[in-house]
């Protein structure tokens, strides 16, 4: 694993409960919008980038008349919420992701990452159909 050998150190040494995966390491969390929440810590195959992700529902699951409002409203909560994108990625499945290519992150660093990101999911959670309607 690498890079990410250093970080589930990290991990361990501020507290966070995860299980290495084939390709990452995987935490669950439960927040306000979710019993388990699955957020992977991956890197790139040159290990230089780091990125912190939640995967929602495949974007051709939201009905199509709803589409637009919700690539609009991803648009805006990306300027307004600190430290995270929300994208649609390239398998077509929405996402938070948190990223940064400082490999040496130091634990509270780490640890900014990964709640920028689940608290990110709980506000993602609260525009797109189908997580609250």
């Amino acid at each position: 694993m690498g890079k990410l050998d250093g970080i589930a150190t990290l991990l361990d040494e501020i507290g966070i409960v995860y299980s290495k995966e084939e390709n990452g390491i995987l935490m669950v969390w439960d927040t306000e919008q979710f019993d388990e929440l699955r957020v992977l810590i991956l890197t790139d195959p040159d290990e230089k980038w780091l990125f912190i992700t939640a995967l929602f529902t495949n974007f051709d699951n939201i009905p199509e008349d709803r589409q637009h409002k919700l690539m609009y409203d991803l648009l805006v909560a990306s300027w307004k919420v600190n430290g995270v994108k929300f994208v649609i990625t390239s398998d077509n499945n929405i996402a938070v992701t948190a990223e940064t290519n400082d490999m040496d992150l130091t634990g509270d660093e780490l640890r900014t990452l990964i709640d920028n990101t689940v608290g990110a999911c709980d506000i993602l959670a609260t525009f797109t159909p189908g997580y609250t309607d």
